[in-house]
């Protein structure tokens, strides 16, 4: 009884495990831009015999055609199955690395982490240290802090924004240090610091943006068309289905075959699973976003993952890998999707977008008699009726290419 309870234990692990790899190939594909995934099933196809390529032009798999070094995405995987032990864990730590700019900074809002911290505090501390952080601040803070009670750590930490701005001797007269003293501390121990720690990842020029999805309007009549003209026609080869009906191969030659075939299953199954979740996620957005595209509203309804995965019935996490890297052509141009998934403010009336909350700001710039702290800017836009934090203004203030206030204030007859 012992020995078979054993075994039955040993093939539930087996089963999970099989099931870890191809959930993470499924997300894998659902992650990759059409230009890419076309390049990726060709090397799939020519290293599984029983899948065939229906045209000749197929090129011979060359090991130079994959890349010499791993996506940040691909990499962060790797490091999330050392970090976590829990699948739950992963699932959120998968989501966070499906959340990334370019620059490895997070894009979720507060309310989007909320109840995920413990993941993200963990996470941040993978390889490359600081990704996922949410400022270059606090980049810089994680790759100091086995250095905590350090002087480089006390400076980022108290005196970022006079760093950012040079102040070097208002730095030194606060640390009570020499002004070559915080010379050396800047150039031994922060300078060689990665603000941003995805810049490794990014030796290659960005690929010029295509269209994943085409949106189209002829006569008043809206259709929605998944690229997948580019990527390489999947099938079965004839002669590997006839030789297992044949039954004249050994017992080891058709186990072979049999998991090349299930293996090539799959691949058809997850490819035509990530053209329906396109397909799912484009006709929402044409749904919430039709008076944008037919240019009647000047900018699109801020959406979040939330929101379009509950309407979906998808995970956050799959919509997050869906949306990343690809472009949608419409008739407003070719668009990220990520640029539909603007994650607002909150509002009396519910949730606005960024630029109405940036042209409000300027427009309270503008009428201020004494030049407004972010602070107070950031009291000015609750009192009507937008929660906008300070952090948000400064943000917003230096996208506008706005000033300070004591900077404001030297312009100021």
């Amino acid at each position: 009884m012992g020995r078979n309870l054993h075994f039955s234990q040993c093939v539930q692990q087996d089963q999970r495990l099989i099931m870890s790899v191809a959930m993470e190939r499924a997300f894998h594909v659902l992650q990759l831009p059409t230009e890419e995934l076309a390049d990726w099933l060709e090397q799939e196809i020519e290293q599984n015999p029983v899948l065939d390529l229906p045209y000749s032009s197929a090129k011979e798999f060359d090991p130079s055609f994959a890349p010499s070094k791993p996506s940040l995405y691909d990499h962060l995987l790797f490091e999330i199955a050392i970090h976590f032990t829990t699948e739950e864990e992963k699932e959120i730590a998968r989501y966070f690395a499906g959340s990334l700019n370019s620059k490895g900074m997070l894009t979720l809002s507060a309310e989007e982490i909320k109840g995920k911290e413990e993941v993200l505090n963990i996470f941040q501390r993978m390889e490359p240290k600081g990704v996922g952080a949410r400022s270059v601040q606090e980049a810089l803070l994680i790759q100091l802090e086995e250095k905590s009670h350090s002087l480089a750590y006390s400076l980022v930490s108290n005196h970022y924004h006079d760093l950012l701005h040079l102040r070097l001797q208002k730095i030194a007269k606060e640390m009570n240090l020499s002004l070559s003293k915080v010379k050396a501390i800047i150039h031994k121990q922060i300078r060689p610091l990665n603000p941003f720690p995805a810049s490794s990842y990014q030796d290659e020029p960005n690929p010029i943006l295509t269209a994943d999805v085409t949106i189209h309007n002829e006569e008043n009549i809206w259709s929605i068309e998944v690229n997948d003209s580019t990527l390489p026609p999947i099938q079965i080869h004839p002669y590997y289905l006839n030789a297992l009906e044949e039954k004249e191969l050994k017992k080891d030659e058709i186990a072979l075959i049999r998991r090349h075939l299930a293996a090539g299953k799959w691949l058809i199954r997850i490819i035509d699973r990530r053209k329906k979740t396109l397909q799912e996620i484009a006709t929402y957005l044409l749904k919430r976003e039709r008076d944008y595209f037919e240019g009647i509203a000047s900018a699109p309804t801020p959406l979040t993952m939330k929101e379009v995965a509950k309407a979906l019935s998808l995970s956050e996490s799959t919509i997050t890998r869906a949306i990343a890297n690809k472009a949608l052509a419409t008739p407003r141009g070719l668009l990220t999707f990520r640029s539909f998934f603007d994650h607002g403010l909150r509002s009396i009336k519910g949730e606005v977008s960024s630029k109405e909350a940036k042209d409000l700001l300027l427009k309270l710039i503008k009428q201020e008699a004494v030049p407004l702290s972010d602070e107070a800017l950031s009291k000015q836009l609750l009192s009507r009726g937008i929660q906008c934090a300070r952090r948000t203004v400064t943000k917003y203030r230096k996208e506008l290419k706005i000033g300070s206030a004591s900077q404001r204030k030297l312009w100021k007859p």
